[in-house]
């Protein structure tokens, strides 16, 4: 395989889509149940395809590009889980060919080669997670755009390129906001391609500063500047970073990357043959390593699926690896033990065939069945932070995510506030309230007209649930 690889052939594009493929089809067809992040994901599509505005009228912390991503697949693909695994597919591919056209261009490695791609699209199914859209998915595109530029600037030293990069990396952060941190990585590495005025290094800066300037004028054009403030950049004052995976389970996902990563890149940099360019190439993706750790830092929560912004690293320093080890029966036995632990890996973690002492990384982000709940009706209200009971329900109101929604709530005697909520009831009526903190009962008995018009019950959980009376 790996001798297959190294030939720069376009026809090798062909067979990477079919491996992206057939690696992915066992998860396709499979009834795996969903990540509660993505009932999150739908239903905030499900609103936006509604004509509702995000950050006006649909209330979440999730960046802005993202939700319109989630918008598209609700409105054209019909807003199912297939569709969250189609674009990300796409994705993927467009990925895996830009990383290698990439690398190719800049001469990256001391062959042309498919090997780059390659090893990018096996690093980009190590974990289930990666094979749905995720903001840190959609994310990566921009990031990769804004690689490329940086990658020319050894070359050309134009001043588009590096307002490309600024460009580039603007729009990433504004599909997952802690992406911001690359625009860090981004100087950094421009001024290691010998980008030694400041004035050009600024023009960074004001790419990143147009993309961010044009969507906030249109925010305020909307009137939802103020509130989009609050929901995205505030919010990470308000909450604790939670990890919604533990260290141990996160560990049975990140160990065999980080020695692969670790190998590859003590091969590359023990090799003393590269080139000046390839030596500042090698650098930045060192760099980008770091710059992804931030950006777990900033990030409101902690899970598996934001680990595939190391997949670009990864996939660099393996493939060097690959290409340097010299007796080519090494190296094919080399890249099918890679490929074959980190896919078994992946597939035994996703359907849980596990030994029994280990339990599934994924065990805290799958979606759960709550029982005798479908009886309420389809439109739902959360007061609390668990999305299972949105699972083939709709959202009522604009209340979506629960870190957001309780800033909100806790101004219930604030006049101005309350009649906000008020008029998002009457436009919007639950079937059903769900009670999990105790709040919904609060602002049920400053809003006494809406209160009359529910009845209590518990399920059999013991959750408080408001029916409404028909």
């Amino acid at each position: 395989m790996l001798s297959f690889f190294k030939i720069n052939d376009p026809l090798r594009l062909i067979v990477l889509f079919i491996l992206l493929v057939i690696i992915r089809l066992p998860i396709w067809l499979s009834d795996i149940p969903l990540l509660t992040e993505e009932i999150h994901w739908l239903t905030l599509g499900e609103k936006l395809a509604e004509g509702k505005a995000m950050y006006r009228d649909v209330w979440d912390n999730i960046a802005p590009l993202s939700a319109g991503v989630y918008w598209f697949a609700a409105k054209f693909l019909g807003g199912s889980r297939t569709s969250l695994f189609v674009i990300a597919a796409f994705l993927t591919a467009l990925q895996s060919l830009l990383f290698n056209s990439m690398m190719n261009r800049s001469e990256a490695y001391k062959q042309k080669t498919f090997i780059p791609g390659f090893t990018f699209l096996i690093f980009s199914n190590m974990s289930f997670d990666f094979m749905t859209l995720s903001p840190a998915l959609i994310s990566l595109t921009f990031l990769l755009m804004g690689l490329r530029s940086l990658l020319r600037m050894e070359r050309t030293d134009t001043e588009q390129s590096i307002l490309n990069t600024g460009l580039f990396f603007g729009l990433a952060s504004l599909a997952y906001l802690p992406s911001f941190s690359f625009l860090l990585m981004g100087i950094f590495a421009l001024a290691s391609f010998r980008v030694s005025s400041f004035q050009r290094l600024f023009l960074a800066f004001i790419g990143f500063t147009i993309v961010w300037g044009g969507y906030l004028i249109y925010l305020y054009y909307i009137e939802a500047l103020q509130s989009f403030i609050k929901c995205c950049f505030l919010s990470l004052g308000w909450n604790d970073h939670i990890f919604i995976q533990t260290w141990d389970q996160l560990l049975i996902l990140m160990v065999i990357p980080a020695i692969i990563f670790v190998l590859g890149a003590l091969k590359t940099f023990s090799y003393n043959a590269f080139v000046n360019s390839q030596q500042s190439i090698q650098q930045v993706m060192l760099i980008w390593v770091i710059t992804a750790i931030l950006s777990l830092v900033f990030s409101l929560y902690t899970t598996s699926f934001q680990l595939i912004l190391f997949v670009p690293s990864l996939a660099f320093f393996s493939a060097h690896e690959l290409l340097l080890i010299r007796r080519s029966m090494f190296g094919e036995l080399t890249l099918w033990i890679y490929s074959t632990v980190l896919l078994v890996i992946m597939y035994a973690t996703a359907f849980t065939v596990l030994p029994k002492k280990i339990e599934s990384p994924y065990t805290n982000s799958f979606s759960v069945e709550v029982p005798n709940f479908d009886e309420y009706g389809e439109k739902i209200l959360i007061f609390g932070d668990d999305f299972n009971y949105l699972k083939e329900h709709k959202l009522a109101t604009g209340y979506l995510n629960w870190d957001v929604s309780k800033n909100f709530f806790d101004k219930i005697d604030s006049y101005d506030e309350i009649r906000a909520i008020y008029n998002a009831f009457e436009e919007d009526m639950p079937d059903a309230i769900v009670d999990l903190n105790g709040k919904g009962a609060e602002v049920l008995e400053y809003l006494t007209i809406i209160k009359t018009q529910y009845s209590k019950n518990q399920l059999d959980n013991g959750v408080t649930i408001y029916a409404k009376i028909k």
